[in-house]
């Protein structure tokens, strides 16, 4: 399951080419690494971009879970 990007990531972010960007907006949410991942992977699906396994892990990493949003 993925989470609708819709009314959570900035409408200026819902570009293939911010996929940097995203990957750093979503670090600073302050939720669980799962739904980070979700959310990531439902703004990739949105915007039709192919994400890496690499790139989804550093993502859930910076959950609340796993050792907090980046600071």
């Amino acid at each position: 399951m993925t989470i609708s990007p819709t009314g959570i990531i900035p409408e200026e972010l819902l570009y293939g080419f911010k996929l940097g960007a995203v990957m750093d907006y979503i670090g600073h949410l302050y939720i669980d690494g799962d739904s980070k991942a979700d959310l990531f992977r439902g703004w990739a699906q949105t915007v039709g971009v192919a994400l890496s396994g690499s790139q989804v892990n550093k993502v859930r990493e910076t959950g609340t879970d796993r050792g907090g949003p980046l600071p």
